[in-house]
C-alpha cells in the first residue's frame, strides 16, 4: 500500500469500490488459523483489496497514461543490446512491425513473462518442487450462507494440495487448486470438467461452487517456482516474479511487484541523477529478504 501511494495510484484504487482485505484465514479440517492486518507490531496499513488482476493492472495502466507515460500493448519484447548502462530494445508491435526503443536504464517487470532472464538465460531452477496450479473465477451466489464470507480462505485440501478463495465485490469470486503436476492428473475430461471435478472433491469448495458458473474458462499455470542468477546488471534491474517466482500464497506476487518495483524506481533515479549505488546492499539484500520470507512460508505450507 505504500508504493501505491507513493507512486500516486491510491486515489485511483479507492474509487474502483474494490472488496476491502483485511487479513485471511487459513483452514485445514476443524483448525483455523486466523491473520488480522490490524494485529502487528509496527505501524502501517491495516488494510488493502482483493482485486480482479485485470480490473486492477487496468486502472494502474490507466492512471500511468493519465499521468504522461505512454504505455504500449500487445507488444513483444524481442531482443535487447546494452552499450554500458545504455540500452536499445528491439520490440514487435501488434501489427507486425518492428522498431527499436533507446534507454538510459531498462526495469524488468515482466513477471511469469521474465524478459531478460529468458533473452540472456539468467533462469535458474528453485529450491521448491515444480508445481501446477488450475483456477477460475466463478459467481458466488451462494457467499452469504458461509462464515466471513468477503474474506479471503486458503484451505489445506490435503498435505500437497492446497485452495485459494479470493471473493471479489462484483460478487465473484476466485478460485484455484495448486498442486504438484501428478494431482490434476487423476482427474480426466475437458478443463470445465476437470475443474468442476475438483470443486466437487472438497466439502468447502463443493458447497459453494460445486453447481456455479465460471466466469471465464479454467485456466493453468505450471512448474513456475524459478529463480534468476542475479537481480540487475549494467543498466538492467529485475523486479517482482521475475526475481523468483513462487507459490501465490497471500498475495506473494502483487506485494513483491510493488514493493521491489518501487525501491528499483526510487533507485534507478539516484543513479540516473548522478549517485553511485549499491544495488546489493540497496536492493538485492532487502528484496531477497522478502523473497525468502514467502519462501519459507511455502516450504512451511
Amino acid at each position: 500500500m505504500e508504493a501505491l501511494d507513493a507512486a500516486g495510484f491510491l486515489p485511483a484504487l479507492e474509487a474502483q469500490g474494490f472488496q476491502q482485505k483485511f487479513g485471511a484465514k487459513f483452514v485445514r479440517g476443524n483448525e483455523v488459523a486466523d491473520f488480522d492486518f490490524s494485529d502487528k507490531f509496527t505501524s502501517g496499513w491495516s488494510q488493502t483489496w482483493q482485486v480482479p488482476r485485470a480490473n486492477f493492472d487496468q486502472v494502474l495502466a490507466d492512471e500511468v497514461q493519465r499521468m504522461g507515460v505512454p504505455v504500449e500493448f500487445e507488444t513483444e519484447v524481442t531482443a535487447i543490446t546494452f552499450d554500458g548502462t545504455n540500452s536499445t530494445t528491439r520490440v514487435t508491435t501488434p501489427d507486425g512491425s518492428e522498431k527499436e526503443i533507446k534507454a538510459r536504464f531498462v526495469i524488468d517487470a515482466s513477471g511469469y513473462g521474465r524478459v531478460i532472464p529468458r533473452l540472456f538465460n539468467l533462469d535458474r531452477p528453485s529450491n521448491l518442487p515444480g508445481r501446477k496450479t488450475m483456477f477460475a473465477h466463478f459467481e458466488d451466489p451462494n457467499r452469504f450462507l458461509f462464515d466471513e464470507p468477503n474474506r479471503i480462505t486458503i484451505i489445506s485440501h490435503r498435505p500437497d494440495v492446497w485452495v485459494w478463495v479470493i471473493p471479489f465485490a462484483t460478487g465473484q469470486t476466485s478460485v484455484g487448486f495448486v498442486a504438484n503436476p501428478s494431482f490434476f492428473n487423476e482427474f480426466s475430461g475437458t478443463r470445465d470438467e476437470k475443474l468442476r471435478a475438483i470443486i466437487q472433491s472438497n466439502d468447502y469448495t463443493n458447497q459453494r461452487f460445486g453447481d456455479s458458473a465460471f466466469v471465464f474458462e479454467p485456466r493453468t499455470l505450471e512448474g513456475w517456482s524459478v529463480t534468476t542468477e542475479k537481480f540487475f546488471g549494467d543498466g538492467f534491474v529485475l523486479t517482482g516474479n521475475v526475481t523468483e517466482f513462487l507459490d501465490p500464497i497471500f498475495s506473494s506476487g502483487v506485494t513483491l511487484a510493488t514493493v521491489s518495483g518501487h525501491k528499483a524506481a526510487t533507485l534507478v533515479c539516484r543513479q540516473l541523477n548522478g549517485e553511485t549505488i549499491d544495488w546489493q546492499k540497496e536492493y538485492v539484500a532487502p528484496t531477497q529478504q522478502g523473497v525468502n520470507t514467502f519462501r519459507s512460508y511455502v516450504m512451511g505450507w
